[in-house]
């Protein structure tokens, strides 16, 4: 297989969907190049129009362009697509959530389906700024931290169940902002959607009682989600008559997952 070499570095582009060319990536690449520069080549394809499209080696691209130095290529005649760099990028290096995200929205913009899930949860995630285990159990459904639900986001599986639910469900949890800073910590998420999730947990009534300054000073950093559920369980039960307290359990399956 010939490798090239050129110093025209307009001559390539990069593949839509991949990962983004990370600054910090660059800036060690250009380190490493300065004390040791070997011709290690990128490897690029043609596309329909006859444009080299790098298929590996943007950051080391983007270095040889900051110092001038020539950068050597491979053409590959193989149809590699997104899912194939993806597979080969996380083999060397994993990505990001974010990375993910963003190489399946360019799927999915150039399968024109600018309504699919991804794009959705983008939009869920820049408008509630929750984290994204949190956006992955409130828009899935699914037990939080578990791993089928992270690897179904990185593998393109990744679906939305009730996206209706899911918004009330975090329109209730920032409302809280208002009243603690702990309202974005995922123990603490995870803790109030069990006790949301059970039929018994009346949200005005919750938040009434927030409104009282003990509740409200109650609402402190704890370490665990159990701690956090005894937490809740004080604030809804303060000052109810004991025949009329309720409590709430986070019970974990075998898996380590909670039980919502």
């Amino acid at each position: 297989m010939k490798i090239y070499k050129t110093t025209d570095y307009d001559k390539f582009t990069l593949l839509f969907g991949n990962r983004n060319v990370e600054p910090s990536d660059v800036k060690g690449m250009i380190r490493s190049m300065n004390k040791v520069d070997l011709p290690i080549p990128i490897i690029v394809k043609r596309d329909k129009n006859g444009n080299l499209v790098v298929i590996d080696g943007q950051h080391r691209l983007a270095a040889a362009k900051e110092l001038g130095k020539p950068i050597f290529y491979i053409i590959i005649d193989s149809d590699i697509g997104l899912s194939e760099v993806r597979t080969v990028n996380q083999a060397q290096r994993g990505w990001k959530l974010y990375q993910y995200l963003t190489s399946f929205i360019a799927e999915e913009i150039m399968a024109k389906n600018t309504r699919g899930p991804y794009h959705t949860f983008k939009w869920f995630k820049e408008k509630y700024d929750l984290p994204y285990q949190v956006c992955f159990d409130l828009l899935s459904k699914k037990p939080m931290y578990t791993r089928s639900t992270t690897r179904a986001f990185k593998d393109g599986r990744f679906s939305i169940k009730n996206l209706s639910q899911a918004i009330r469900e975090a329109d209730f949890i920032v409302s809280l902002k208002e009243y603690t800073v702990v309202y974005s910590s995922r123990s603490f998420i995870t803790a109030l959607l069990i006790a949301m999730r059970d039929d018994r947990f009346n949200v005005t009534h919750f938040m009434r009682q927030l409104k009282r300054p003990m509740c409200k000073h109650m609402l402190t950093e704890r370490k665990t989600t159990e701690l956090y559920m005894d937490l809740i369980n004080e604030i809804f039960n303060y000052r109810v008559r004991d025949d009329k307290k309720i409590f709430f359990h986070a019970y974990k399956k075998t898996n380590g997952a909670y039980i919502k």
